[in-house]
């Protein structure tokens, strides 16, 4: 049987904007912890070696913090880290508006990065300001030109529902402005506040309206597909022939490397995770357990419910088995009688209202 697809995920920590939503490990960038950065990322790659000289990185993905916080010799020299391949299908890049600049955009393309991925978050000021952004509508669309005038045929860009679902219509105008900028794939996501990341006010903390978030939803789903952008994911559309390698890979659960301070790993029915700092060990840690046959079908099942091609029961039966597929029949059939999924020649696929509701599908197949 041929192996999983392979990824590279490098987690770039730096950071010089703290948004108050941004869970992910970050710092601020200086020259000492840049330095023990690349020498990190130098253990990680020789550390791995036995594994991609067999077997080539398939996508790579930078994301952080902010890699494009980094000056154009230290994104070549983090490139000329990453082992490439006439295999490599996919190479992206998580870019800010206010940090990139032609130069770096050069450097990335000449690496050669082939996708971008832009945080735009919101065109209106307002919500920008409640978000703690601190670039303006005027930084997208420069940036955005610039990422173009650079050559890249490739962007996504990020989009985050309003705070607390507050205006359809401000939601609807952040949807115009980005699908006129014609990018190939669109993000959209829902803002969560958590005690880490940052200030936690009582408006942060609202209860949300799961009638009005419902509504945002299916007005995005409608909205983007109406408009060309194919749904494939919960939160993610794409034109066709755009959807995101690395990232589907991972909902699929393939295997990927992470490297850098708090990437996570999975590869050889293990999950493992660096810590969250500098300098770190690379590699698994001894206590590392493996993940039994069950938990990865498990994953299998509630990640790729969030797909909108659904699972293939039959070929995740051949996958695993060793696990009892059939005990989840009576969960697809009240899944399927509650208007959830459809099951068809062996496809489970959520509909619409399953998609809304994936997060408790998940629980339901956790506690089976």
């Amino acid at each position: 049987m041929k192996p999983p697809a392979l990824g590279l995920y490098i987690h770039v920590p730096f950071c010089t904007n703290q948004c108050d939503y941004c869970h992910f490990y970050k710092q601020s960038p200086s020259q000492s912890a840049i330095q023990q950065f690349f020498q990190n990322i130098q253990q990680e790659r020789d550390y791995w070696q036995f594994v991609w000289e067999q077997r080539p990185f398939e996508t790579i993905f930078w994301g952080g913090g902010n890699p494009s916080c980094l000056i154009p010799d230290e994104l070549i020299a983090l490139g000329n880290l990453c082992p490439t391949s006439k295999i490599l299908k996919e190479w992206s890049v998580e870019v800010s508006p206010t940090a990139i600049n032609q130069a770096k955009l050069q450097a990335l393309h000449s690496l050669p990065v082939t996708r971008l991925s832009m945080g735009i978050q919101s065109f209106n000021p307002t919500i920008l300001h409640q978000l703690g952004r601190r670039q303006t509508p005027t930084d997208a669309f420069k940036a955005y030109d610039a990422l173009r005038s650079a050559g890249f045929n490739n962007i996504n860009l990020d989009l985050i529902f309003p705070p607390d679902f507050s205006d359809l219509t401000l939601w609807r105008q952040d949807l115009e402005t980005a699908i006129s900028l014609n990018p190939e794939h669109l993000s959209t996501y829902c803002l969560t506040y958590e005690t880490t990341s940052g200030p936690f006010t009582p408006q942060h903390h609202q209860t949300v309206d799961i009638d009005k978030e419902a509504n945002f939803y299916l007005f995005t789903w409608d909205f983007l597909n109406a408009h060309g952008y194919q749904q494939y994911e919960v939160s993610n559309f794409a034109k066709p022939g755009f959807e995101c390698r690395h990232n589907k890979n991972t909902w699929l659960m393939q295997e990927w490397l992470g490297w850098g301070p708090s990437a996570a790993s999975q590869w050889n029915h293990q999950r493992f995770q660096n810590s969250t700092h500098l300098p770190y060990a690379p590699g698994p840690h001894n206590s590392t357990p493996s993940l039994t046959p069950d938990e990865l079908c498990k994953d299998h099942l509630i990640f790729g419910l969030r797909l909108c091609e659904g699972i293939n029961l039959s070929e995740l039966q051949k996958q695993f088995p060793s696990v009892n597929l059939e005990r989840y029949q009576s969960l697809w059939q009240h899944f399927c009688a509650q208007g959830l999924t459809t099951l068809n020649h062996s496809i489970l696929r959520c509909t619409q209202r399953g998609m809304l509701l994936a997060d408790s599908l998940a629980v339901a197949i956790l506690l089976r």
